[in-house]
C-alpha cells in the first residue's frame, strides 16, 4: 500500500476538513518536486471510494502533465474508469468518468464530456485574470451550466501550484474575479530542502549581465523582443562564465527571451564542445525525442524559451542559467524550480542569474507579491557611487539614497540621468534561497557614518546611532549599532568594538565611536541574511585572531579603571543575549 509523505497526507487532510468545514474552492501549494501528480492521483482515489459516482476532471495547460497525471493515477488506480481529453496526445476519451484533459481542448466541450462534480486544476498559476482565457471561459460555462439546473454551486473546484500567485498578476485568492477562495494548505521551498525531499539551489557569481536599460515594460513584464536584443549581447561571455562554473555539472537548463537567443545559446554551448539541443516552436514536433535523450544523459543541455517551465520532469539538472529578465514572481520561480528535484549523488543544483532576476525579487523563498490594491512600500535606493565622479568632479560617499532623487542627500553627489532600473542588490550576491548554507561573503571596504536619533513617543530624542555599512562587492548591507543606548542595543555594539580589537573603556556615544574607529581591525566577512530582497550582516570575521584572554589592555585615558572594570562584568557575565 502506498503511504505518502508527511506534508502530502496533510495536505489532503487539510483540503477534506476544509470541505467539510462548509469551506468553497481550495487550493494546495507545493514547491516543485514535491509530488503533486501523486497527491492529485491520491485525492482522485480517496474521493472515488467515498462517492463512487463522482465525476472528476484534471485539467491542465500542458499535454506533457495531462499525460503524467493520467500515468501517476493509472499506475496507483489501474482499473479505475479514467481516460484522457487531449487533442495533442491524440485522445478524446469524453465518456471517461475521471477524465485528464488539456485546457486547450476541453473549455468549450461540455456539451460533449458533460459537467464534472469537480474540477483540479494542476500548475493552476497559469490561470489569468482575465476572464476571456480558455480558463475564465471553462469555468465560467460550468458555472452557467448548473445555474440552469438550479444550483450554481454544484461543481467544486481545487487547485494545485507550487506558487499561489498568477504569473501575470497577484494572488490566486485575492481580488473579487478569484477563482479560489483559500490557501487550504502550503508548505515552503526550504522546509522540504531541510528535510531532504528537495536539493537546494546556490548561485554563482556572474559578470555577464544583460543591461535592462531602456528596456520598456508591457503587460507587467519586459517587452520581449526589447529583452531579446540585450541578451544577444551578453550570451558569448555568459556562456564561457557558465562552462566553467558547470565544469563538474551532470545536466543543465538555458532558458532566454526569444528562438533567436535559444539559437544562440546552442551554437555557443556547442562551440565549447558540449552537448546542446534548442527546444522551440520550430521543432516542437521533436522535443519528446529531445526530452528523452536528455534523460537519458545523451544531451548534456537544453535551452528554450517558454517550453519548459512547467511539466518538465528533469531529476538529473544541476545547473540552471537565466538570459532573461522577468518582473513575473512567479515565472522566476517555475524556472528554478527545474533544479529542485532530488537525484542520487545530486547535492545542490547551481544557478546563473543574467538576468538581474534575484536581485529584482530576492531569494525566491522569501517573494511575497503584494496586494494589487497596495502601494509599493518601501522605495528602492540606489549606491551614491565612491568609483566615479559625477558632472562637478565630485565623489560619491557610498551612502543608500532613494530611487527618486538625483542628488545625494549626504554628499550632493549628482547622478547622471538614466531610465536604467536600479536595485539595491546586485545579481552576483543574491542568493537564490535564503536559508543557503554558505553565505559568507568577503568585505572590501567597510564605514561608519554617525546615524541621527529619532523622536521617541514621548517626545525624546532617542541617542545617536552609528550606521555600518560592509561592502560585499557593489552590495551594500547596513547594520545599525548603537553605543549610546542601554540593554541588548548597546551590549550588541560593545561586543562589535571588542571582537574588533577596539580598546576599553567602550565608546559612550556615536561620536566617541566615530573619533575612535582607528583602533578597530578591518571586517573580513560578514554573513549574509536576507529580509525579501534586502541583506544585512548576520555574523561577521574579523581581520586578525580575536583574543581568547579575559584580560583587557587599558590605554592611559581620562576613563577611570571602575568604568573599565564595569563593562568587563557586563560582557563577560553568562546572561548575555547572543
Amino acid at each position: 500500500m502506498l503511504v505518502l509523505r508527511d506534508y502530502q497526507r496533510s495536505a489532503l487532510d487539510a483540503l477534506y476538513e476544509y470541505w467539510g468545514a462548509g469551506g468553497g474552492n481550495g487550493l494546495i501549494v507545493l514547491p516543485t518536486g514535491a509530488g503533486k501528480a501523486l497527491v492529485i492521483a491520491k485525492m482522485i482515489e480517496e474521493l472515488l471510494q467515498g462517492y463512487p459516482d463522482m465525476r472528476v476532471f484534471n485539467v491542465t495547460h500542458s499535454a506533457t502533465l495531462v499525460q503524467q497525471n493520467y500515468d501517476e493515477f493509472i499506475g496507483l488506480s489501474p482499473f479505475a474508469p479514467a481516460g484522457i481529453y487531449s487533442a495533442s496526445l491524440n485522445r478524446r476519451d469524453h465518456h471517461a468518468q475521471i477524465l485528464f484533459a488539456g485546457i486547450q481542448s476541453v473549455w468549450n466541450k461540455l456539451d460533449v464530456t458533460g459537467v464534472p462534480d469537480l474540477v483540479i486544476v494542476d500548475e493552476a498559476h497559469a490561470i489569468s485574470r482575465n476572464s476571456d482565457t480558455l480558463y475564465g471561459k471553462f469555468f465560467k460555462a460550468i458555472r452557467d451550466y448548473n445555474k440552469d439546473r438550479g444550483d450554481p454551486d454544484a461543481s467544486r473546484f481545487c487547485g494545485l501550484t507550487a506558487t499561489d500567485y498568477r504569473l501575470d498578476s497577484g494572488r490566486m485568492t485575492e481580488g473579487d474575479d478569484r477563482l479560489f477562495d483559500d490557501v487550504v494548505y502550503e508548505i515552503g521551498l526550504t522546509d522540504l530542502i531541510e528535510a531532504g525531499y528537495l536539493t537546494r539551489l546556490e548561485s554563482v557569481k556572474t559578470t555577464a549581465k544583460i543591461n535592462l536599460k531602456g528596456i520598456g515594460t508591457r503587460l507587467g513584464d519586459y517587452i520581449t523582443g526589447q529583452m531579446s536584443d540585450a541578451a544577444e549581447l551578453v550570451i558569448d561571455a555568459g556562456i564561457a562564465e557558465d562552462m566553467v562554473s558547470s565544469e563538474n555539472c551532470n545536466a543543465a537548463l538555458f532558458f532566454c527571451a526569444s528562438q533567436a537567443n535559444a539559437i544562440h545559446i546552442r551554437d555557443a554551448i556547442r562551440a565549447h564542445g558540449r552537448s546542446c539541443e534548442a527546444v522551440i516552436s520550430e521543432n516542437s514536433d521533436d522535443a519528446e525525442r529531445i526530452f528523452a535523450d536528455f534523460k537519458a544523459g545523451n544531451i548534456w543541455a537544453i535551452v528554450s524559451v517558454n517550453m519548459i517551465y512547467t511539466g518538465a520532469n528533469f531529476p538529473r539538472v544541476d545547473f540552471i542559467s537565466l538570459y532573461f529578465g522577468t518582473k513575473s514572481a512567479g515565472k522566476l520561480v517555475q524556472a528554478l524550480g527545474r533544479g529542485t528535484r532530488n537525484y542520487p549523488g545530486k547535492e545542490f543544483c547551481l544557478v546563473a542569474d543574467h538576468g538581474k532576476n534575484l536581485s529584482y525579487h530576492g531569494p525566491i523563498d522569501q517573494i511575497r507579491p503584494k496586494d494589487p490594491t497596495s502601494g509599493d512600500g518601501e522605495q528602492p535606493k540606489k549606491i551614491c557611487p565612491i568609483e566615479c565622479t559625477d558632472v562637478d568632479g565630485r565623489t560619491g560617499c557610498g551612502e543608500m539614497v532613494p530611487i527618486s532623487l538625483m542628488k545625494c542627500h549626504c554628499c550632493g553627489y549628482v547622478f547622471p540621468p538614466s531610465t536604467e532600473e536600479k536595485i539595491t542588490v546586485s545579481s552576483d550576491t543574491t542568493p537564490v534561497l535564503s536559508k543557503s548554507l554558505d553565505m559568507w561573503r568577503t568585505v572590501t571596504r567597510r564605514s561608519f557614518a554617525e546615524h541621527p536619533g529619532k523622536e521617541g513617543a514621548d517626545g525624546n530624542k532617542k541617542p545617536d546611532s552609528v550606521k555600518t555599512t560592509f561592502m560585499v562587492g557593489m552590495l551594500a548591507v547596513n547594520n545599525w549599532l548603537c553605543p549610546g543606548h542601554t540593554g541588548f542595543a548597546k551590549h550588541k555594539a560593545d561586543r562589535f568594538w571588542r571582537d574588533h580589537g577596539g580598546q576599553v573603556p567602550f565608546p559612550a556615544n556615536a561620536q566617541e565611536w566615530l573619533l575612535r574607529q582607528l583602533e578597530l581591525n578591518d571586517t573580513s566577512e560578514i554573513e549574509l541574511e536576507y529580509n525579501g530582497k534586502y541583506a544585512n550582516a548576520r555574523a561577521y570575521k574579523t581581520g586578525t585572531e580575536a583574543t581568547q584572554s579575559d584580560e583587557y589592555y587599558v590605554p592611559e585615558t581620562r576613563y577611570a579603571p571602575a568604568k573599565v572594570e564595569a563593562w568587563t562584568n557586563v560582557l563577560d557575565g553568562d546572561e548575555i543575549p547572543f
